[in-house]
């Protein structure tokens, strides 16, 4: 029913070829009792020309079906030391993989300009058949333990390459952008910022059904009052830096949410002044743009793409939810994370 409601709603539903274990053995050139080989580069999806690797991240046990792996591609931009770099965490959004989410936001060519990591956590289909990150479903054995566990990889992934603790940062697509602001929410102590882009509002579902009615309409509740039941125990009292991109003509998730999710952070950021622009006017790359701060500094970014639907804005158009129209939103997103990094903890 859920694949059903999704189609409706103008979200194609494609079916991933599987590979049987029998196969993937005989491909991997080595027999089903030998040693795991060492994970070899491929091909970077997106035109990157840096190094681009499969991974799996063991994670903390839980009740979740994530079973303590999470599977991940990680992405060293070409001609950079990978120590002392910044990280970005990309989640795709459902009926994605990270090779899609890759691609279609051209982050790798990005990452290999600007000199950052990038990380592409990538849900399986034994979890969630869509392959949706389950924002739609905030408890301890799914959408939580997700967030959590995304959250541990970014962590792992800057102790183990020696990354910039300071500049870490997540971001995503729809599905993605729901899990992306729930990790950030829980995780303020790890990310300096979020993006978010044809984002939910945070805290209003609870499950598949009432997902999909807040992917139309958006909450029905005050939407700050949904927050305290998904941070942690004790949520630290940090800021949270947010970017939230949306298209006005997006069908599949309504333009509500995003107004919505901006009151959210907003509040957890208590910003005090606006400042509104319209950039690319008559141009198929319009936005309009405002800009919350809190003093002097900007701590939440609302663009809203005139010209683009359910789509990554400024993308490439041969990779299902990205669209040519619209500004660069891997670049929107990564001069707004150049705004901001984490005061370390002492």
């Amino acid at each position: 029913m859920q694949r059903q409601a999704l189609q409706r709603i103008g979200i194609p539903a494609g079916k991933p070829r599987k590979i049987t274990r029998k196969k993937a053995v005989k491909r991997s050139g080595r027999s089903a009792g030998a040693a795991p080989a060492k994970p070899r580069a491929q091909t970077p999806p997106g035109g990157g020309k840096g190094r681009w690797q499969n991974f799996i991240h063991k994670t903390a046990p839980s009740r979740s079906e994530l079973l303590g792996r999470l599977t991940y591609v990680l992405y060293r931009p070409a001609e950079w030391a990978i120590a002392g770099r910044p990280l970005v965490i990309m989640l795709h959004g459902c009926q994605q993989t990270a090779a899609d989410i890759a691609a279609g936001s051209r982050m790798n060519q990005l990452a290999d300009r600007k000199g950052f990591v990038v990380a592409y956590p990538q849900q399986v289909k034994r979890v969630h058949a869509l392959r949706c990150w389950r924002w739609f479903q905030p408890d301890e054995g799914h959408g939580l333990a997700e967030a959590d566990a995304i959250a541990d990889l970014a962590a792992t992934l800057v102790s183990k390459h020696r990354l910039d603790a300071t500049r870490v940062y997540i971001a995503g697509l729809s599905a993605g952008a729901g899990m992306a602001g729930l990790t950030m929410l829980r995780h303020p102590q790890i990310f300096a910022a979020v993006a978010m882009h044809s984002g939910v509002v945070l805290g209003a579902a609870r499950n598949g059904t009432s997902g999909l009615q807040v992917m139309r309409k958006g909450s029905e509740r005050d939407p700050l009052s949904l927050l305290a039941p998904l941070q942690a125990s004790e949520p630290a009292a940090l800021p949270r830096p947010a970017l939230i991109v949306h298209g006005a003509r997006d069908r599949a998730v309504s333009l509500t949410n995003a107004t919505q999710l901006a009151e959210q952070f907003s509040a957890l950021n208590g910003t005090m002044s606006l400042k509104k622009g319209v950039y690319g006017v008559g141009t198929p790359r319009e936005y309009t743009r405002e800009d919350y701060l809190s003093g002097r500094r900007v701590v939440l970014r609302l663009c809203v793409v005139k010209e683009v639907g359910h789509a990554w804005s400024g993308g490439d158009e041969r990779v299902k939810f990205s669209s040519e129209k619209g500004p660069n939103a891997s670049l929107l997103m990564w001069q707004f994370f150049a705004l901001h990094r984490r005061t370390p903890a002492h």
